[in-house]
């Protein structure tokens, strides 16, 4: 009996601990990044977006004030806005606050993380080193995985018929 009482518990703790490692999770004092994405590019792509779903564990709320990653000459956070019937990435250069308890997710339509002058190619299945810059929390390493382009959206836009990605403006 004991043995079976023995053999549930770690069915059930492999069971629990393997859905963790299918979805990683980073977390850094008291800020959680988990679900980081990115769509595949070719190699003539110059622009990517990431996606990420942020937890603020903390009993303070804190802002997401920047991200760098090697895969790219800039690494900016934007969001979008509808201007005059089309679609433009705007970075948000006061951060994304994220209140104490709370979760912000980055999806495609809404923030995410722009890169710019892609110095490398974003196959499918490659991992994105990406650290997060969070005013408190501090820095946050993460890896963002490529997905099949159009993936977890509908096409490269999550649906969006016009974006306009010459025109990136920053906010005040």
């Amino acid at each position: 009996m004991k043995f079976f009482k023995f053999g549930i518990a770690t069915a059930v703790a492999v069971t629990l601990m393997s859905g963790l490692f299918a979805t990683p999770s980073y977390a850094d004092g008291m800020m959680m990044a988990k679900d980081g994405w990115a769509r595949s590019r070719t190699a003539s792509a110059k622009v990517a977006g990431a996606f990420v779903t942020l937890h603020n564990m903390g009993k303070e709320d804190d802002r997401l004030i920047g991200a760098t990653s090697k895969i790219a000459k800039r690494t900016e956070i934007h969001t979008t806005k509808m201007t005059d019937g089309v679609m433009k990435m705007i970075q948000v250069e006061e951060g994304i606050a994220i209140k104490a308890g709370e979760t912000v997710q980055m999806k495609p339509g809404s923030y995410h993380i722009m890169f710019m002058g892609l110095t490398e190619v974003l196959a499918e299945g490659k991992e994105i080193p990406v650290t997060l810059k969070f005013e408190k929390a501090g820095d946050v390493d993460i890896l963002v995985s490529v997905k099949k382009a159009g993936s977890m959206g509908h096409g490269g836009h999550g649906g969006m018929k016009k974006m306009d990605h010459g025109s990136m403006k920053k906010t005040n």
